[in-house]
């Protein structure tokens, strides 16, 4: 299993690390959505379990060792996610951890978790793995995955080896993501839509989440003008499983409005293919109240990272949206 290439410096560290035999026994990668972590993690995962890694440190793909990985059938590796996307990790999940790493290995090597996502761990989750971190066993080694690290317990992160995965660089990402879409497509505007993250943008493109984009920007601009029920659209959205991509596009499209009340010709705006419908509604709402409203729709991109009830939080955010207009309206 090999690692993206915006992963080598990562790799080469944490390769030097053990072949020092300085490799601590926690690790929490940090970084976006859509940068690959899962896939360095089960990279890391199945080289340290090889037994004839290469040159570079990567496993050989062939050896016992690693058809039982690639099965999923290895004895001494063990992935820990939510029962349900979106739901929590639960306090038994941790409590398994702790058993499966209590265990001897079975081929004299290291034993491996990857628990994904960490900031996916409820409370009593994250006071359990607390004495798993503070009293590791014999060749055991944790790697957390976090989007938003600020959510996890501090002792939990400061029990763990950060490791930070940062967006490429955008020439380097346009070029990696124009060789895998099918025709062409606006790199630039997947990349700006995803904060950079290239596995991201790849999806937006294959599902065609952009073309669904415009249309919720139309929805959203027609509860605006009140010729749309705010209630009635938040429930289409969550019919379409649109819950996490809503919230994200509505703090996307309220930041770009904002640019454009502060500067009527700004130096860049994400929604770069929207600009005639977001200067429109620029045009009816105050710097003040939009103001505010974004700060809500940006504590609604982290409520939805504590799995809360993302459908009573579309609703109250369209809501908002509509209160603006008729609070402009009414002066």
């Amino acid at each position: 299993m090999k690692i993206y290439p915006w992963q080598q410096q990562q790799w080469r560290q944490l390769k030097a690390r053990q072949d020092e035999g300085h490799l601590p026994h926690a690790l929490l990668f940090i970084g976006l959505a859509g940068l690959g972590k899962r896939q360095f993690a089960r990279a890391l995962a199945q080289a340290l379990l090889c037994r004839y890694r290469d040159s570079e440190g990567f496993a050989c793909g062939a050896c016992p060792d690693c058809k039982r990985f690639q099965a999923g059938t290895h004895p001494d590796f063990l992935s820990v996610a939510p029962e349900e996307e979106g739901s929590a990790i639960t306090v038994d999940s941790v409590r398994a951890v702790g058993g499966f790493l209590t265990l001897k290995s079975h081929y004299e090597g290291n034993k491996i978790v990857v628990l994904d996502p960490a900031d996916g761990l409820n409370t009593a989750a994250a006071n359990g793995l607390l004495k798993t971190l503070e009293e590791p066993a014999p060749g055991a080694l944790l790697i957390l995955l976090s989007c938003a690290p600020g959510r996890l317990l501090p002792t939990v992160r400061s029990r763990c080896q950060q490791v930070k995965f940062a967006a490429p660089p955008s020439e380097a990402a346009r070029g990696w993501l124009r060789s895998r879409l099918a025709g062409p497509q606006d790199e630039k505007l997947l990349l700006n839509l995803t904060a950079g993250a290239p596995l991201q943008a790849v999806k937006l493109a294959e599902a065609g989440l952009l073309e669904q984009r415009m249309e919720m920007l139309a929805q959203f601009s027609e509860v605006f003008a009140g010729r749309r029920d705010p209630v009635a659209v938040a429930q289409q959205w969550v019919r379409q499983n649109q819950i996490h991509p809503a919230v994200f596009w509505v703090n996307s499209w309220v930041m770009d409005i904002i640019r454009l009340k502060f500067a009527s010709d700004p130096p860049s705006l994400v929604n770069s293919d929207a600009v005639k419908q977001l200067r429109m509604l620029a045009r009816g709402v105050d710097k003040l109240p939009l103001s505010a409203y974004q700060k809500r729709t940006a504590s609604a991109l982290h409520q939805l990272q504590a799995s809360l009830n993302g459908q009573l939080l579309l609703e109250e955010l369209l809501i908002g949206w509509a209160a603006l207009a008729r609070q402009r309206g009414s002066r």
